[in-house]
């Protein structure tokens, strides 16, 4: 029988928290196949992040994304429609509902782009969509396959020449260790009435609590089962909740237009009373959506 061995990271870094730099924190829980890993609670803005992390290098991002570079080799545009969490029903849905908010309708940017169905969606509504990823072969692929230009490089140095009316990050900086810089650098690249859209995990969701409830009780060795697998490596840097993001949004000078949580199957949250009742007035679900623009000075 094979077995995996765990990732071990060459080098760890202490650091505080990735929103508001504050360096007191409470344990929150301990994961990972040997419990290697550890998240805190930030004591000012309320953040889960990991404490200490692996060294944010090239070695941490190759064992972290390391399915995700290659998953471009197994799908093809016929895909799109029944990826599982990142259909192209559910992004032709949430664009629909955006359009309510980017009056301009100029250009849109997908920060993290990967296969490109946001883009797919989003293309025929505006005269310039552009992508930016990590990845050479989601770039490829995205325009191969669906005619729309990607970045490649980290989003804080990105400088096109013109602007967008609709910068839309997708469960990416959860992924960054500088959170404050990509949104101040969005408002730069934003036109004077635009609005950045940031979807993310939603640390305090109903199925994450009970998740970490029976980890604190010990009926639940790990809090997600896939850090059972010992060579998991921990790509979220940090876990955001409602109190964190409006914090984290207020700091820099963000205005929130709507914010309500969502399930993968339904990214606008309306699709029948339950719905709407547990993610727009309750808003226990998994992931958060927060549309905003900067605010006037």
């Amino acid at each position: 029988m094979t077995t995996t061995n765990a990732y071990i990271p060459k080098a760890w870094e202490n650091v505080n928290c990735p929103f508001c730099n504050s360096g007191e924190s409470d344990i929150y829980e301990k994961f990972g196949s040997t419990y290697q890993y550890a998240y805190v609670t930030c004591r000012n803005c309320g953040l889960i992040y990991t404490k200490p992390r692996p060294k944010y290098d090239q070695d941490f991002l190759d064992a972290a994304y390391a399915s995700y570079y290659q998953f471009a080799e197994n799908i093809t545009v016929n895909d799109l429609d029944n990826i599982k969490e990142s259909s192209l029903k559910l992004f032709e849905k949430e664009i629909v509902h955006l359009l309510k908010y980017d009056k301009e309708k100029k250009a849109v940017l997908d920060i993290g782009s990967g296969m490109g169905t946001f883009l797919l969606a989003a293309k025929k509504y505006y005269p310039v969509a552009e992508g930016m990823d990590v990845s050479l072969k989601m770039a490829a692929f995205v325009e191969k396959n669906i005619g729309v230009k990607v970045h490649i490089g980290q989003f804080e140095n990105f400088n096109p020449p013109h602007k967008f009316s609709l910068i839309h990050m997708s469960h990416v900086i959860e992924h960054i260790p500088n959170p404050n810089e990509w949104v101040q650098h969005a408002k730069e690249l934003l036109t004077p009435d635009g609005i950045l859209v940031i979807n993310v995990p939603n640390k305090y969701s109903l199925s994450f609590r009970l998740q970490h409830f029976f980890y604190k009780a010990g009926l639940k060795k790990q809090f997600s089962d896939t850090w059972s697998d010992p060579s998991r490596t921990p790509d979220h840097l940090f876990e955001p909740t409602i109190r964190s993001m409006k914090y984290f949004l207020d700091k820099n000078r963000f205005e929130i237009l709507e914010y309500y949580t969502y399930s993968r199957k339904d990214a606008t949250s309306d699709k029948n009373w339950l719905a709407r009742f547990m993610h727009r007035s309750l808003k226990i679900g998994s992931n958060l959506a927060f549309i905003t623009k900067p605010k006037s000075v």
